[in-house]
């Protein structure tokens, strides 16, 4: 490859100077400087935007979640950047005094910390979150009995299956019960034979219910042995999940729960568990229990204005990004917890692009006396756990919503693939698809316009609001998404910066247009329009097979029921289940779920981010056809 090729290249692709330089000849003992030559023939913003990025994608940011030193590391560099830029503070202290401070406070639910562990037992010791763990399933505190297996703690499973026999009474007891549900040698559920996963029966809240109103005063989970699932491999402590019983609820490993049973074998007391045995008096006195000390979290975005002049300035611009993301993986992660997540495309890609947007706009303005629009650029805290941050803003805006005349947000601009890029929301406005075009015509990128609203984010409360908006995102998703591999080096740094500077030149645009753009409403644009042919509507091609649980008013998709043989019960989907991502995208509502899921055939497969018990899973599920 000819050198001059070179740069380019490493630029489209994202990659590391180092890879193209090695394929030159010198694999180790490399001389010469070969980055600084690359970062030498860039232009200054594709610098500047590299080092915002590696900054706010590095280990030091500890994955930007929420009340992390981490994110307070990673709000100062963005408030630092923003204040350089020539920014002033974006929202009113405390005493309503305005712009005054770069943070607008907002509570995050709250942090937990489970003390006090207790699972003891005459002549035998059990190890705090080795052996067993304290669960957030059931109430704090402490319960003394004698221990009684009670199987599957299942109250009426099909044909007729129940762990409880009509006279059982646990009043004073400890019941100690195995995990998900009858299964045979192979570890997989006899409920569901043929359609993987497990059956409604496994679930806690019903386990649970039928040992506490049988009078139980503590209940253990046992990690059932030879189970076919992974989580039997890890303890739990649900602590930010919704209490399933009124008494306190622990979790143990099978290899603690085999010294529990004593000189009885625990796989051969499933085996009678599976086929339905009567509850077994285990003969020891248990006392177990814990502590919840939970604390309020108070996360905050951090934004800067550009203030507008000449009689346009109490009209507003908002430019956002999330800053926030995942940190060791404690929610949403589609590997689990336990490493660091970056986040660099998801969204450090964003992040430092508003730091980018600021410098230029900043430039672009200063010594220029046009009347314009105030412009708010802001990061977001609080999107990863259900748009927290940008809800918050539009409760509680710096100026009326009503005075709010275009809402700009980046997710995921990063991982730029054959310089393709989403650009939806234009039809948010009259004459907006129009005005923009010639910018997106420029811009070196091939932008795909979807024809509904793409995505769910930090955009959408502000479109539900009435404020019209556009948002970007990668065209083609990765797999690397909510992953510790969404890592700095596969960054294409020149597709990100080729969009920070399509937005410039279209928010620079609008903040000085005399007319503002007026808001088309979803319910206008589905209206059939005058003298124009009725469109044909395609119907639905695939169903999951659920009903929705429409009294739940949790952000997402509650199951209330699954439908006997469908794609959602053979992928182990349960009622309860609350359905939040699909193939990485964020469902906030019914509308976002049936607009993503009318993208689909049958056959297609899926990734689905399931809220089960305060965790986060990934769960596959293939589509079938109506």
């Amino acid at each position: 490859m000819p050198r001059s090729c070179i740069v380019p290249t490493l630029l489209t692709l994202g990659l590391g100077a180092s890879v193209a330089f090695a394929q030159e000849g010198t694999s180790t003992g490399e001389t010469g400087s070969p980055l600084a030559d690359v970062h030498s023939k860039l232009p200054e913003d594709i610098r500047a935007y590299d080092t915002h990025l590696i900054t706010l994608a590095g280990p030091y940011m500890q994955g930007r979640v929420p009340g992390s030193e981490g994110m307070e590391r990673a709000k100062d560099y963005v408030q630092y950047n923003f204040e350089r830029a020539g920014l002033i503070p974006g929202f009113p202290d405390k005493d309503g005094n305005a712009f005054a401070t770069f943070r607008d406070p907002f509570p995050l639910g709250g942090t937990t910390t489970i003390t006090n562990q207790t699972l003891d037992a005459r002549r035998m010791n059990f190890e705090a979150d080795k052996d067993f763990v304290f669960t957030g399933l059931g109430a704090e505190g402490m319960a003394t009995g004698d221990a009684v297996l009670v199987g599957y703690s299942i109250d009426n499973g099909p044909d007729g299956f129940t762990s409880y026999p009509d006279d059982i009474d646990l009043t004073g007891k400890i019941a100690v019960m195995f995990r998900f549900e009858p299964m045979g040698e192979d570890g997989v559920s006899l409920f569901n034979a043929g359609g993987g996963g497990w059956s409604n029966a496994a679930t806690f809240d019903g386990k649970l219910r039928a040992a506490a109103q049988r009078g139980a005063e503590g209940i253990i989970i046992i990690n059932t042995p030879g189970a076919d699932d992974p989580r039997v491999a890890r303890l739990s402590q649900f602590s930010n999940g919704r209490a399933s019983a009124r008494v306190p609820v622990v979790m143990k490993t099978a290899e603690a729960a085999d010294k529990l049973v004593g000189d009885r074998d625990l796989m051969a007391l499933r085996r009678d568990a599976d086929k339905g045995a009567a509850p077994l008096d285990l003969g020891v006195e248990l006392t177990i229990g814990g502590d919840v000390e939970r604390e309020a979290l108070m996360a905050e975005n951090v934004g800067g204005v550009l203030r507008g002049q000449g009689g346009l300035e109490d009209e507003w611009i908002v430019v956002g990004a999330h800053l926030d993301h995942l940190g060791m993986g404690y929610f949403g992660s589609r590997e689990g917890p336990g490493k660091l997540h970056p986040g660099a495309d998801d969204n450090a890609s964003g992040s430092a692009g508003l730091i980018l947007l600021a410098d230029k706009l900043a430039a672009t303005f200063e010594g220029d006396d046009r009347p314009r629009r105030s412009i708010l650029i802001v990061a977001f805290s609080g999107e990863e756990s259900g748009l927290n941050g940008s809800r918050h803003y539009v409760t509680d805006p710096i100026a009326p919503n009503d005075d709010h005349v275009l809402m700009v947000n980046w997710d995921m601009i990063g991982r730029v693939l054959n310089e393709r890029l989403v650009v939806s929301g234009a039809f948010s406005a009259d004459g907006l698809q129009e005005f923009i075009q010639p910018m997106l015509d420029a811009s070196g990128l091939e932008i795909v316009v979807p024809p509904q609203m793409s995505g769910a984010s930090d955009h959408t409360p502000f479109y539900n609001a009435g404020i019209p908006i556009l948002f970007s995102i990668i065209a083609d998703f990765h797999a690397d998404y909510h992953t510790p591999q969404d890592v700095v080096w596969k960054i294409n740094r020149t597709g990100a910066v080729k969009t920070v500077r399509m937005y410039h030149d279209i928010v620079a645009a609008v903040a000085t247009r005399p007319d503002r753009f007026e808001f088309v409403s979803p319910q206008a644009r589905r209206a059939p329009q005058p003298d124009a042919p009725d469109a044909p509507v395609r119907p639905a091609r695939v169903r999951v097979g659920i009903v929705i649980d429409m009294s739940s008013d949790e952000s997402g998709i509650t199951i209330g029921e699954v439908a006997e043989g469908g794609a959602a019960q053979e992928a182990g989907l349960a009622p309860g289940d609350r359905i939040v991502r699909w193939d990485g995208q964020k469902i906030l509502d019914l509308a976002g779920f049936r607009e993503l899921l009318g993208r689909h055939e049958p056959g297609d497969v899926v990734n689905v981010g399931v809220m089960r018990g305060g965790d986060e899973e990934t769960i596959e599920i293939e589509l079938k056809g109506r």
